[in-house]
């Protein structure tokens, strides 16, 4: 029987910003069998269905909905279906009474993580109940299973303790157990079902209460293609339901098709691995648990200090021990919002799924040859590099810092070989307030006198002139002069913005003296700014790129020079080299994100937060604030110096558990993870709020 859905008018479908809880198949295996989707005779590929998990976990976090960790437990392989662990509604959380002993622990499990996590209070019901598996919410009502697990007298528990009213669906195809396998909730007021696996009177009962419903056809159904999980807008599904994804996408969803066919084994599909978190206080989404006292205090007992690290830098008094997504945990379980982000190293969260993934993978295969032999992961790495960069060739290196001495190498080399500049006499023109990193070159050419004082002699052969002044750089160049070197906006110097016409006359500037124009993209591209390079918001394109921080996506430093065959094809074997540059496992990741970035969903989710993130801090002027600067998810924040240096700032916001970090003076700077959602932005802005209206 081959069933089709009336017509559905495609209308605007406006997502919704959800929080998922979600078990990781650990532990999973099919050593049982209580569906008729489960045979203990067919092998189970655990590491591909971790795979396929993260890659639907990293899916749900890239359209900007959080997703908790519930840990796993040996011995319980159904764990990973945690949309059977409860309910989660309207203040209310209901931990599921399982029917098969085999899965009957996991209630008390999910229980215990219920309570442990703020969602309470935690209710039992009497009778059996399979949690989301057979209660789907779709706007004021629920709609509740029964026929092979759910009990029909819970659904009126559950009604009880809801205030909602339940509408009863009586399954009868033992292949459609939950009622999450035979229906999917898209919105507020439309579901996509399949009638065959419905009793007559709830066939009836679903034809009148949802006339323009989503038909499945058998095919769909049979590919659990309604165990799908949608926002209102994105439809995240099987990828073997081709028929139900065309008529979901003529009715105006958006939908994402994800391969989670090693989990279909046990007999669940996307909504099985997915609990919603609903009506949750605010508070207990986006906020670090409540702490008496200063939260960056340390406990008699632990380290107050770091006695055996060279004193370099002079960090928060907060000490990290776990982090995913936006957040950081401390050694005394205390969370922490990061909006530094690690100076942009972090744009894809903390331990992001689909980059640990990659990089989990290479290191079972190959780390590390040095470049004395190819591998396998190093050209398909910068040739997507250098595509996403709409340039030739990519030099691979490690740190930032390497990658601008590479390209100062390559620009001086150029300027001999290619310009005709005398030997020894190669120019470089910087801008005032740069900040490159740290080598005895670099800091050569720095104005700030931390990084440069007590470091000579200096490395000779660069002209400093004002940031901004274009007038200024046109005076500086001269017939020896090979690169200008820029940040298209200023990080360490406190996010400073440039004027309009600054780049697009150092490129002509550039252009006209036959000059190379290196942009150190370091912190500010690879999504940051809501482009994928900085420069792109002012239609500027540079000759060599610089690139650090993000194309490591947070696990390892891996950096690069960017640029055409011309420039940098002036080097030669033995004149440059890093036996880490372009590493296997480097490649491997910085592959991986330079994917995630071809994608463009990450540099819009930038462009929009940043948005609303410099809106909410704009408010902040004239209260407590003097200024705000910066471009996407990148703000530089002058407070009223009266009010404390931005060092004192950000020890008070790290006591109300936001991570931020100073910059000179009364400035601070915010670079959170690009995952980070409006809510949690939100949260922090309102802590900046409090800190600067009570400082003083």
């Amino acid at each position: 029987m081959t069933l089709t859905s009336p017509a559905v008018a495609p209308v605007a479908r406006v997502a919704r910003l959800r929080t998922y809880a979600m078990t990781p198949p650990t532990h999973f295996t099919v050593s049982y069998a209580i569906n008729p989707w489960m045979d203990p005779s067919t092998p189970v590929d655990t590491d591909l269905a971790i795979a396929q998990w993260l890659r639907l976990r990293e899916t749900y976090e890239s359209l900007g909905h959080r997703v908790h960790t519930v840990d796993p437990h040996p011995g319980l392989p159904d764990m990973v279906y945690a949309a059977n662990g409860g309910l989660s509604i309207g203040g209310h959380t209901i931990a599921a009474r399982f029917a098969f002993p085999e899965r009957g622990p996991e209630g008390d499990l999910y229980a215990a993580w219920f309570h442990g996590n703020g969602l309470g209070p935690v209710h039992r019901t009497v009778g059996i109940q399979e949690g989301e598996g057979d209660f789907l919410v779709i706007g004021a009502r629920i709609l509740a299973g029964t026929g092979f697990r759910s009990h029909r007298d819970t659904h009126d528990e559950v009604s009880a303790i809801t205030g909602l009213p339940v509408v009863t669906l009586e399954l009868v195809d033992p292949r459609f157990y939950h009622l999450d396998t035979a229906l999917g909730v898209l919105d507020d007021e439309n579901i996509a079902y399949y009638p065959p696996a419905f009793s007559p009177a709830s066939r009836t009962l679903l034809r009148t209460l949802f006339p323009d419903a989503i038909v499945a056809t058998d095919d769909d159904a049979a590919a659990l293609g309604l165990n799908l999980v949608s926002d209102g807008r994105h439809v995240v599904m099987t990828d073997a339901a081709p028929h139900l994804t065309e008529l979901l996408r003529a009715a105006g969803y958006d939908t994402i098709a994800i391969d989670l066919s090693e989990l279909l084994k046990g007999g669940g599909g996307i909504k099985c691995c997915t609990l919603e978190l609903r009506g949750i206080d605010k508070e207990v989404l986006v906020s670090p648990p409540a702490v008496s006292g200063p939260a960056v205090s340390p406990p008699a007992g632990h380290l107050s200090a770091e006695p055996h690290v060279a004193h370099n830098y002079s960090p928060l008094p907060v000490t990290a021990a776990t982090a995913q997504g936006a957040w950081i945990t401390d050694i005394d379980g205390r969370r922490f919002l990061d909006c530094l982000g690690a100076y942009s190293a972090v744009n894809f969260g903390h331990r992001n799924p689909r980059i640990v993934a990659a990089a989990t993978a290479q290191l079972e295969r190959i780390t590390l040859t040095s470049r004395a032999f190819r591998s396998d992961r190093l050209e398909p790495f910068c040739a997507a590099l250098a595509a996403l960069c709409a340039k030739e060739m990519v030099l691979p290196m490690n740190t930032g810092a390497e990658a601008v001495e590479s390209a100062i190498k390559v620009a001086r080399k150029w300027g001999y070989d290619v310009k005709g500049v005398p030997d020894g006499q190669a120019k470089i023109i910087v801008a005032d307030g740069n900040f490159h990193g740290r080598t005895i070159s670099i800091v050569s050419f720095s104005d700030d006198p931390d990084a440069r004082n007590g470091f000579g002699p200096y490395t000779p052969g660069f002209v400093r002139v004002p940031y901004g002044d274009a007038a200024a750089m046109s005076a500086a160049i001269d017939d020896n002069t090979v690169a200008v070197l820029v940040e298209p906006i200023q990080g360490e110097a406190g996010i400073i913005v440039p004027p309009d016409d600054y780049l697009p006359r150092v490129r002509a500037l550039c252009t006209r003296h036959d000059v190379l124009m290196i942009a150190d993209e370091i912190q500010s591209g690879l999504g940051r700014t809501g482009t994928t390079l900085a420069l792109e918001h002012w239609d500027v394109e540079a000759d060599l790129y610089t690139l650090g921080k993000a194309l490591g996506g947070g696990i390892l430093p891996v950096s690069a020079v960017v640029a055409d065959r011309d420039i940098l094809g002036v080097l030669h074997p033995g004149e440059h080299g890093s036996t880490f540059g372009g590493n296997p496992l480097a490649a491997a990741v910085g592959h991986t994100v330079v994917d995630m970035l071809t994608e463009g969903t990450w540099q819009a989710r930038a462009a929009d937060l940043g948005r609303h993130m410099h809106a909410r801090l704009r408010d902040l002027i004239g209260h407590g604030v003097v200024a705000v600067r910066g471009l996407g998810l990148w703000a530089g924040i002058d407070v009223e110096p009266s009010l404390g240096t931005g060092k004192d700032i950000c020890l008070r916001l790290a006591e109300r558990g936001v991570l931020a970090k100073d910059t000179h003076g009364s400035t601070l700077r915010l670079a959170p993870p690009l995952v980070i959602t409006e809510a949690e932005i939100d949260w922090a802005v309102d802590q900046l709020a409090e800190v600067v209206g009570s400082a003083g």
